[in-house]
């Protein structure tokens, strides 16, 4: 994280799970901008999809973040079988946790895992989800990330009607996004200005 931060122009963020105040402060005094760890669901939902952990551990991650003077970037996975009132339950947490960034992914299932089947998502279901985090979440900065081409289809360029602040480009962690030029003549389309670090 020092390498990154003095020999790049990179703000460094990290995403490594549950972490103690002695590793926070140390991410902070190495030049972490930003640490990532999503909620993934609501409290109400999260036992039907993690058992590994405890809800409860996260949100202490989160705070002790946040008490480092780490930028937090939280957010959840939808389509997973949550209610509407759930997804609503979980944007209600993250502002009360004052999260600064917000990812919005959607399931994209994979053959072999539990949720394989699942198909508990439309397009509209998704961009109903992120007018909803952005009417309960106004100031945050929210990115449509994971799943988003294979649930929104072809009202993908909606999401920013939706209230999208940005998107992900490229391919995600376990799964192929599409082609980048793709969504950069889909930002020139709808004459958004790209957003640089130096802006911000």
């Amino acid at each position: 994280m020092r390498r990154i931060r003095e020999e790049t122009t990179i703000d460094p963020s990290c995403s490594l799970g549950i972490i103690d105040t002695a590793t926070a402060i140390a991410l902070k005094k190495a030049g972490v901008k930003t640490y990532h760890h999503n909620l993934e669901t609501a409290r109400s939902f999260f036992p039907n999809i993690c058992t590994t952990h405890d809800y409860q551990e996260d949100l202490d991650t989160l705070r002790i973040a946040r008490d480092a003077g780490l930028n937090v970037c939280c957010g959840g996975i939808f389509g997973m079988g949550e209610t509407v009132p759930q997804r609503v339950e979980l944007a209600m947490m993250l502002r009360e946790l004052n999260i600064d960034s917000v990812p919005l992914n959607f399931l994209n299932p994979i053959p072999g895992t539990r949720l394989e089947a699942a198909d508990f998502i439309t397009p509209l279901d998704c961009l109903m989800t992120i007018a909803i985090f952005r009417f309960i979440l106004p100031a945050q900065r929210i990115s449509v990330c994971g799943g988003r081409e294979k649930n929104l289809r072809d009202l993908q360029s909606w999401i920013f009607l939706a209230g999208a602040s940005g998107t992900m480009i490229g391919n995600y962690l376990t799964t192929t996004g599409r082609l980048p030029e793709h969504d950069w003549q889909m930002l020139r389309d709808l004459e958004l200005e790209v957003v640089t670090r130096e802006s911000l």
